[in-house]
């Protein structure tokens, strides 16, 4: 399965159990917001709890974390539509002709 198809059926699946995803980047004119930074938020807050379960040494817990790091960036990936696959891609091959750790010493 690709990439985009996969985060195309989590956003489904989100939208399904009654959470909303933004679909562009914006302010809402209802609430003054913009959604996507709500939906960003999350994923900070998932990685932070996959840190907290590298403090505790509970490897089972990390990993779920990380899965559900993946789901929220796969969830705003498929609902705005973002071409994870050839964005992907194209920033690989952008990275392949940098210098090494990016000219720095360490």
């Amino acid at each position: 399965m690709s990439l985009n198809k996969l985060a195309k059926q989590i956003a489904d699946g989100v939208q399904a159990r009654g959470f909303r995803t933004p679909t562009e980047i914006g302010i809402c004119p209802t609430c003054g917001q913009d959604p996507v930074i709500a939906k960003l938020g999350l994923v900070g807050t998932e990685i932070a709890e996959a840190m907290e379960a590298v403090r505790k040494k509970d490897r089972d817990n990390f990993d779920e974390e990380i899965a559900d790091t993946f789901i929220r960036l796969f969830d705003m990936v498929g609902a705005m539509g973002i071409d994870l696959d050839a964005i992907l891609a194209a920033k690989e091959a952008k990275n392949q002709n940098r210098p090494k750790l990016h000219g720095k010493t360490c």
